[in-house]
């Protein structure tokens, strides 16, 4: 690997280190509101272990063995990280934001300085991967604000590890395969798309640098036993804790599946659809113009072939594995349950974009030596338009006003930021119940009430995707109550409907409800049954 000056070593991590300190220090007074819906489920799941006696009456933490499945290196990271922040679980998200921050940023740097030969370039795109894109799915690629910092997000910050470890002797090969078997458990799905792309990587080398990289038979053979081995951990909690054995009614868990998830998940046509916007230029464009651009060089041209059959074998194994799982569950009369998962994995698929705009730029630098003292300033103002990004003035141009820019540095280092963290009346809905009421009573009410207050809280549609692969039979159950309870015509028969469920409190934006009024916080209202 190419070795760095010092200076410009503790660039790259005086950098990222200001940037990680900004967001951390950004979000010390944070509300529970700025998280994800993802990890608004997930803080609870970690409560429970904390906890087993919470969530007695809970739509899907009744039973922790609902939930032992589900992504444990995430769980487990989160509530060691919640040992320092007196179990305050936001805080505990956002020191493993800190850390992901650090990471993500330095290790991108290193891995896109291993194939491109230009600081100034692997810095610059190392500051472009940050950004946030929306990808189908509901996917996302990039590193953020607090949000951000989910599990495939930890796992991302991750990701270029392996690759950098990856190299002459062998040795060191198996210890790339085993990494990227381990930080698997971080996100499976994201992370079956690193493993794909890992031995896209090694097969493909093999195919166009077969000089550089020979790997026999034996030694693939070994490559994937150390993936395997990594991967170890999520397989045995999953297998272990979810089956696909058929003992409830088919039918009625293909109606609450589709209740609960889109049906694109289920049709990989229009899953692929999502795909069909302007904002897939920004990925198909690089990849397109570094072809072109490296005809004339053998070695550069079979750089751009590897990077589009990357992408190609990334988008279309994902999209293949649903028609498989249903023709597997149809043949052996299972219920297997990846496939709406497993398609997500595209989201990798942006991957080698990013590489392909990384040699474009290496090549115009290249193309005449006298462009290399400009290639500092070119960063130094593409930090500065970042820095006003956030500002009104930005809102409608194209590419800076989006959120592939404007995600990249925190409000406190964004000048005439519109971004403004507040407070809002959920969090202090939040606050009162969690200060008048008991830890024991029943919530019907918003997914976000569940982790922010520890309350047991049911009928919420977030909770209920926890239950596809956790226990499908009360997945079932859930999706008769949303039924039941969406075709009573009148408030007084939800409430009789509610008290079934012994349900103490029910939290709404509905007026005239015939229950005790005990608080309101803006739209808010919270009712004693």
């Amino acid at each position: 690997m190419k070795r760095l000056s010092k200076q410009k070593l503790l660039v790259i991590i005086v950098f990222n280190l200001v940037i990680a300190v900004a967001y951390y220090i950004d979000n010390l007074d944070a509300n529970y509101s700025e998280l994800s819906s993802d990890i608004q489920n997930i803080i609870p799941v970690a409560q429970k272990f904390d906890n087993p006696a919470l969530f007695q009456e809970d739509l899907y933490l009744d039973n922790i063995e609902n939930v032992k499945y589900y992504t444990p290196f995430y769980v487990q990271t989160l509530r060691f990280m919640a040992t320092f922040t007196n179990y305050n679980y936001i805080q505990a998200v956002n020191v493993l934001g800190f850390i992901c921050h650090l990471s993500f940023g330095i290790l991108w740097f290193f891995l896109l300085f291993r194939f491109v030969s230009n600081f100034w370039v692997a810095l610059l795109v190392s500051i472009l991967i940050r950004g946030i894109i929306w990808l189908p799915g509901l996917e996302i690629w990039g590193i953020s604000d607090l949000w951000t910092i989910m599990p495939r997000t930890v796992y991302i910050s991750l990701l270029p590890l392996p690759f950098l470890i990856f190299s002459k002797p062998f040795y060191k090969v198996l210890i790339a395969s085993f990494l990227i078997g381990l930080i698997f458990n971080f996100h499976p799905i994201t992370g079956l798309g690193g493993v794909l792309l890992f031995l896209s990587f090694i097969v493909l080398n093999q195919i166009y640098f077969k000089n550089k990289a020979r790997v026999t038979l034996r030694q693939f053979v070994l490559i994937l036993a150390a993936i395997a081995l990594g991967m170890l951990p999520f397989v045995l909690t999953y297998f272990g804790k979810t089956s696909s054995e058929v003992t409830y009614n088919l039918d009625a868990f293909e109606k609450a599946f589709h209740t609960r998830i889109p049906d694109y998940f289920s049709q990989p046509f229009q899953f692929l659809r999502q795909w069909l916007q302007l904002k897939t230029l920004f990925f198909i464009i690089p990849l397109i113009l570094f072809f072109i651009l490296s005809f004339k060089n053998q070695d550069q041209h079979k750089k751009a072939k590897l990077l589009v059959l990357l992408t190609v074998i990334l988008i279309l194994i994902p999209t293949i594995s649903v028609p498989v799982e249903q023709l597997i569950n149809k043949l052996f009369g299972l219920n297997l349950r990846l496939s709406f998962q497993l398609i997500r994995v595209q989201k990798v698929a942006v991957i080698p974009a990013y590489f392909a705009w990384a040699f474009i730029f290496e090549r115009i630098i290249n193309a005449n030596k006298n462009r290399l003292k400009y290639a500092p300033y070119v960063v130094g103002t593409y930090l500065v338009l970042l820095v006003f990004s956030q500002s009104l003035w930005f809102n409608k141009v194209p590419f800076f006003g989006e959120d592939i820019s404007k995600t990249i540095l925190p409000h406190n280092l964004s000048v005439f930021s519109t971004e403004k963290d507040t407070e809002l009346a959920i969090d202090r809905m939040s606050k009162y119940i969690n200060k008048n009421t008991n830890q024991s009573d029943v919530l019907c009410a918003s997914y976000i009430y569940r982790g922010a207050t520890k309350r047991s809280v049911i009928f919420d549609g977030k909770g209920a995707s926890m239950l596809i692969e956790g226990n499908p039979q009360q997945f079932i159950e859930w999706q008769k109550r949303q039924e039941t309870i969406n075709s009573l015509n009148n408030m007084k028969a939800i409430i009789d409907y509610l008290k079934q469920f012994n349900v103490d409190y029910y939290v709404t934006r509905n007026k005239n409800v015939p229950a005790t009024l005990i608080h309101t916080e803006g739209s808010i209202s919270l009712y004693k049954l």
